[in-house]
């Protein structure tokens, strides 16, 4: 699960290098945002108990919380969460 993370990550700075034609605009997506989002997924993982593992609790927490707080554009928030249903499978 972590490295679907930090994979989710590295495609939304690339993505950012692009400028308008990778995203409307510029996000400030930092190393912090994939920080905090390891810490909530360590927490999870640490409180489910070697249970079943809550996808949808992560999905939303990744992509609409810590990476969708800074998506403003309707679009590219669906991107951003088509790519983090990609790589939460």
């Amino acid at each position: 699960i972590l490295f679907g993370l930090c994979h989710f990550h590295s495609i939304l700075m690339e993505r950012k290098q692009f400028g308008p034609m990778g995203f409307n605009m510029k996000y400030p997506f930092s190393i912090g945002d994939l920080r905090d989002s390891a810490t909530c997924l360590q927490n999870y993982m640490d409180n489910s108990g070697g249970g079943k593992i809550p996808w949808q609790d992560l999905k939303y927490i990744f992509g609409e919380i810590m990476y969708g707080g800074h998506i403003v554009n309707d679009f590219d928030r669906l991107l951003a969460n088509e790519y983090l249903n990609f790589f939460m499978k």
